[in-house]
């Protein structure tokens, strides 16, 4: 059977705290167009098959409020925006709450405000169809927060796939060190593993198939060796619970990936792990992206299962992966 494989990139300034009366360029996403223009005759070269990337863009008030406008990235790279759509590739959102404090003069991730969090849904929403002329399907919520109240207005809103879930992460009290958010990320340890409709009363759970036309695919996790301690395997069990006990840990492509855990033995046990396989992966725009995430990339085109590899819009790949049931 051929492998889904769900290539997303995040479309963001290059820092995180954006400078909100000088913003910085983007020159990460720049060199990221670049580096992804080159590399898809690559992959096509080894699945011979069509390349669709996921490209998620940023449209919330940390773009609209430094750079004057929700569609800025749309009306600034118009001809990248032309050449993925002529490629086929999706293209998504990828919003942050983020909510300035001027007193403090930095931005706070305002998880705990369900206003502002819903605020900035809409109007990433609402921008998106503005600069696209067509509603979005997909969404990838920053830093991997998502809560119920916000994934059941996404749907409402018109939204059919959403990337945002990670398994075998814990709950942080921040993204990043040294940041400030009004609450924590959710814990995603005993979430599915495949592509589910979520309950909608918990998105954390699968419910009904039939009853929504949402649908949460998780990024791809695998487990790590670690060694011959006991404790920290039946640890893991218990966080995990039985199901997830393969896919524990996520497979960043900026990570090293030191053995007896390197990124090839890593896709090894996370293809092993389902029954029916498929792969999906987030990258960062970034000015250093070759050395970044090259690497890994190049590790999945040497994997013996690539000419199987199909990269795929999460239409199709939910397609395939239903005629592989």
């Amino acid at each position: 059977m051929t492998i889904p494989v769900i290539f997303c990139v995040d479309v963001e300034p290059d820092p995180r705290l954006v400078n909100r009366d000088a913003p910085e360029p983007w020159v990460g996403y720049e060199a990221t167009q670049r580096y992804l223009r080159d590399l898809r005759p690559r992959i096509e070269a080894v699945t011979k098959a069509p390349v669709h990337y996921s490209w998620f863009l940023r449209m919330d008030p940390q773009i609209t409020e430094p750079y004057g406008s929700a569609t800025w990235i749309v009306d600034h790279y118009p001809a990248h925006m032309e050449e993925i759509q002529r490629a086929g590739d999706e293209i998504g959102l990828h919003p942050h709450p983020y909510r300035w404090l001027e007193d403090e003069r930095t931005w706070l991730h305002d998880f705990a405000n369900q206003a502002w969090v819903d605020h900035c849904l809409r109007m990433s929403l609402e921008a998106f169809a503005k600069a696209l002329g067509r509603p979005c399907l997909s969404l990838r919520f920053g830093d991997r927060w998502m809560n119920t109240a916000t994934l059941n207005l996404a749907e409402e809103l018109g939204v059919r796939f959403d990337f945002t879930v990670e398994p075998g992460t814990p709950p942080y009290p921040t993204p990043m060190p040294g940041e400030h958010a009004s609450g924590p990320l959710p814990d995603y340890r005993r979430v599915p593993r495949v592509p589910y409709t979520p309950s909608p009363s918990d998105f954390r759970r699968p419910g009904r198939r039939d009853a929504r036309t949402i649908r949460l695919i998780p990024l791809t996790s695998g487990y790590l060796r670690l060694g011959f301690h006991p404790r920290q395997y039946l640890r893991r069990l218990r966080e995990n619970g039985f199901r997830g006990r393969r896919q524990t840990t996520p497979l960043y492509m900026w990570l090293p990936w030191p053995a007896p855990n390197t990124f090839d033995r890593m896709l090894d046990r996370a293809l092993a792990a389902q029954r029916r396989p498929y792969l999906a992966f987030a990258i960062r725009t970034r000015q250093d992206i070759s050395q970044a995430v090259g690497p890994r990339v190049d590790a999945l085109l040497a994997h013996p299962a690539a000419s199987r590899f199909r990269f795929s819009t999460p239409a199709e790949a939910l397609a395939e992966l239903e005629r592989g049931r």
